[in-house]
């Protein structure tokens, strides 16, 4: 899979996207038609076996570059493609039908940093296309349903406790597995590690980051752990958004330097909280950031972690993005993480060097 413009890069084959989504295979032959297309697995069939597809993505060629540089000459922009921010979107059920969404909080916070939100559908028929998305310099994951134990599987994580069927229902809205979106998530996740690229993880997505990298998770905080601190109220209780308890955060990390302003003579901060799941065990090569004082783990990072570098990999159980008026550090960030994406997409691009200071 070739991405083309002026100045772009080639973007990784559409070969190695597909060796992340396990017993999956995407062929790619240059100038072929698609063939043959083949579904397995509950949700719908959203795990694919195999994807056979010739078409060259709409960025590769010269209409690409000739209508990017007229829109950009109408709207007045810089010629400088801006780093791609991959975000899957979350299925929501709104006047009887599905729909499919990202939060804007997400959205704008990534163009305040200049770059360029991509917006993936969780559709099940999206895996036949997923490498159309590519290049990403960046990657996403937040929100959503626990994680699918059918996809924990393929990937080889190991799958939580769960609750029994009445007991899931104080949870429902989370404990319904969308096994497309894992897929999808799980495979670009994989894809980012393997590549490099800078990953913001966010409350589910800390957890599949951990767990992809070998770590366990608690399928629920409440009968597994017995903390007297309520992680997730009801999306129906007044206080869900105001809901706040106590982290710890650890010195000489990325979050302390995020929220130095905020931890003068302190080494606490009130967070949000909406989930009921959690990590257990760090997965490999992750470091503690930040503890509630039951134990749970709220904040890690990969060491490797060097913004100028394009080295960003991060998972928060909190959601920075929806207590932005209670701390300066929310905003920031997202603000290392685009500054992350675009040192990555230059490397990548071949402005600088891994050695360039």
């Amino acid at each position: 899979l070739q991405s083309a413009g002026a100045g772009w890069r080639s973007s990784p084959s559409a070969q190695e996207l597909a060796g992340t989504f396990g017993e999956a295979s995407i062929e790619l032959e240059a100038h072929a038609h698609e063939d043959d297309c083949s579904e397995k697995g509950s949700n719908k069939g959203s795990a694919i076996t195999k994807v056979s597809s010739a078409r060259t993505p709409f960025h590769a060629g010269p209409r690409w570059t000739d209508d990017a540089r007229r829109l950009r000459k109408v709207l007045s922009l810089r010629p400088q493609r801006p780093p791609r921010v991959l975000m899957v979107t979350r299925r929501h059920f709104r006047k009887n039908k599905y729909v499919d969404i990202v939060g804007e909080y997400h959205l704008e916070l990534v163009q305040e940093n200049g770059a360029a939100p991509v917006v993936i559908p969780r559709t099940t028929q999206t895996v036949f296309h997923l490498a159309e998305y590519l290049p990403m310099d960046g990657l996403i994951i937040a929100e959503g349903n626990d994680l699918s134990d059918e996809i924990l599987r393929k990937y080889g994580c190991q799958t939580p406790g769960r609750l029994d069927s009445e007991a899931s229902q104080k949870f429902a809205s989370d404990t319904e597995f969308d096994v497309s979106k894992d897929e999808l998530e799980f495979a670009l996740m994989r894809f980012a590690l393997a590549s490099g690229c800078p990953i913001l993880t966010l409350c589910r997505g800390s957890q599949m980051l951990s767990a992809l990298r070998g770590g366990t998770l608690i399928g629920d905080i409440e009968s597994e752990v017995g903390s007297s601190i309520c992680h997730l109220k009801d999306c129906s209780d007044p206080a869900y958004d105001s809901n706040r308890h106590s982290i710890r955060v650890s010195p000489d990390t990325p979050l302390a330097e995020w929220f130095s302003e905020s931890l003068q003579n302190t080494d606490e901060l009130l967070v949000n909280s909406y989930h009921h799941q959690s990590v257990k065990t760090l997965g490999e090569n992750l470091v503690e950031m930040a503890r509630a004082p039951d134990g749970i783990l709220e904040a890690f990072y990969d060491p490797n972690y060097d913004v100028a570098l394009g080295r960003f990999v991060v998972g928060l159980q909190f959601h920075p993005e929806r207590m932005l008026e209670d701390y300066p550090g929310c905003a920031k960030v997202y603000k290392a993480f685009g500054d992350a994406c675009w040192a990555y997409k230059n490397l990548q691009d071949g402005r600088v060097t891994r050695d360039s200071p």
